[in-house]
């Protein structure tokens, strides 16, 4: 029998983040586009300068011929890195996705098997961390009423902070053992 492969058709799992990264990306791109066009804009005046071309004719073409060839560099680099700003991505916003939606699962009580990403995806031993963390939760040893009640925006008891104005000086201070002599 023929082993199934899963593999995600949506590649933007997590568009917000993944296209921010791409975005970085992008812009690292047009970074190095740009840097290479004044290095070269310099090295041809520098060539201007010592009389190996023609600064006449230099100076009527060279503004033009350089944005021509920055225009395409840039047409061509930018949905390159793009893509593949998005596609290197899909390996993390997955896994990330199906963090969230195994949580989501732990603290709904829904005993949910074991969180599985899928081969070739990063953040495995986030995976494996996730599961020793919450396998207490989901074999229902561990009382989910806490989880549930953040979840839902309550704070219990145990984990409710108290505001500043109901705080006296005596709580902020650490206390200090003395030693009777």
């Amino acid at each position: 029998m023929a082993k199934r492969r899963y593999k995600r058709k949506k590649k933007l799992i997590k568009p917000k983040f993944q296209l921010k990264v791409a975005a970085a990306c992008l812009g690292l791109a047009m970074m190095a586009v740009l840097t290479m066009m004044i290095l070269l804009n310099e090295a041809i005046l520098d060539f201007a300068d010592k009389g190996w071309v023609d600064s006449a004719a230099l100076q009527n073409e060279w503004t033009g011929v350089l944005l021509t060839k920055l225009g395409i560099a840039l047409l061509i680099f930018a949905p390159m890195t793009l893509a593949l700003g998005i596609i290197l991505m899909h390996r993390v916003a997955g896994p990330i996705y199906r963090f969230e939606q195994f949580l989501g699962a732990v603290v709904r009580g829904e005993h949910p098997d074991v969180c599985r990403i899928r081969q070739g995806d990063e953040l495995v031993e986030m995976c494996d961390l996730l599961n020793r963390f919450t396998q207490p939760l989901r074999d229902g040893t561990v009382d989910l009423a806490p989880f549930q009640a953040a979840m839902a925006g309550e704070a219990p008891e145990e984990l409710a902070v108290t505001p500043e104005s109901e705080t006296d000086e005596a709580d902020l201070e650490p206390a200090v053992e003395t030693e009777a002599a």
